[in-house]
């Protein structure tokens, strides 16, 4: 269902999994986090994951999202989070509902399984991308040397 969907079939990628939706607790940690307590702002609890081979197919993929009704965009290949990892997130209204949709180059999809126990650690801690690490990095520093 969701291949006829998002994408046509001449469109290559190597896989999409539609996920189980985000949990109760996820969504209530997400929110506490990153949404100072705004609820109408959590638009990923539906969710699938496109992996490409190459940016070839990436840039095809991308192209092809573009022809669904995308709200937003994050582009974390140009601002990777904390780990260096790094992906495209398109949330994309389908139905009436806003469901967010990853992008993935299988390569680094592997950097991500190996550090993913470290990013579900520090992921509450340093919320966001490399600005907010550096900003609680910084705050740090601070309390460790005045």
């Amino acid at each position: 269902q969701g291949k006829d969907i998002m994408l046509t079939s001449d469109v290559p990628y190597t896989s999409l999994t539609v996920a189980p939706l985000k949990s109760k607790a996820r969504c209530i940690e997400k929110v506490e986090t990153e949404y100072d307590g705004d609820f109408s702002r959590l638009i990923d609890i539906v969710r699938a994951s496109i992996v490409v081979a190459d940016e070839d197919q990436l840039l095809c993929v991308a192209k092809e999202l573009q022809n669904e009704k995308v709200v937003r965009l994050k582009n974390r290949f140009k601002e990777p989070i904390f780990t260096g990892y790094s992906d495209a997130l398109y949330n994309v209204e389908i139905e009436e509902i806003i469901c967010e949709v990853q992008l993935h180059v299988g390569a680094i999809v592997a950097h991500k399984e190996e550090n993913h126990i470290y990013y579900e650690y520090f992921r509450s801690f340093f919320a966001g991308n490399f600005g907010a690490c550096e900003a609680r990095i910084h705050m740090l520093e601070k309390c460790v040397d005045p």
